[in-house]
């Protein structure tokens, strides 16, 4: 059966959320699944939108999805994609769903002049071979580090401590400046 595959629209917010706990399930992180649909249609389809998304879609249901956002980099020419996920139902993986969503997302990076595509994977998951058949390439001098609760809310709470001079310093430094 024939994959097609179009931009996601928030009438499939339910199929993409789906999909996301599934995939949440695999990594062993259904605790991070807090976002609720307004959550979704805000930051995926919003004015603002946080993050862009393609659906699979075999018979006219939704087998699939990737999902990416775009950000810039100083000194790159172009933005680049960050894929965040990649999803296919069991039932339909190895049939070339994955392959054409990288696909489309790949012609939407061209369209917009990236500079490239990067994602993540665990190093124990079977997709790194997948994603190496695509042409990705592993960067072995880079790690990705990621700082979570209740991390960030500790480095956070250092910023006041640092950033607050007693009165008479900030009014030598205001002295200095001015």
């Amino acid at each position: 059966m024939p994959v097609a595959v179009r931009p996601a629209t928030p009438a499939d917010i339910a199929a993409l959320r789906r999909m996301k706990r599934e995939l949440l399930a695999f990594e062993n992180s259904l605790h991070v699944d807090t976002a609720s649909d307004d959550d979704w249609r805000r930051d995926g389809f919003g004015p603002h939108a946080q993050f862009h998304a393609f659906v699979a879609e075999v018979d006219r249901q939704i087998v699939g999805m990737v999902t990416y956002s775009k950000r810039g980099f100083p000194g790159w020419r172009g933005r680049a994609f960050f894929v965040h996920d990649l999803y296919v139902d069991a039932a339909h993986r190895r049939r070339g769903c994955a392959r054409a969503l990288m696909a489309a997302l790949a012609a939407k990076a061209q369209a917009q002049n990236a500079a490239f595509v990067e994602l993540t994977v665990h190093a124990n998951n079977d997709a790194r071979n997948f994603y190496s058949r695509l042409g990705f390439a592993h960067v072995s001098h880079c790690m990705s580090y990621a700082a979570a609760q209740p991390a960030l809310h500790a480095l956070a709470g250092t910023s006041a401590r640092l950033l607050s001079f007693p009165p008479q310093e900030r009014a030598r430094a205001q002295n200095k400046a001015g």
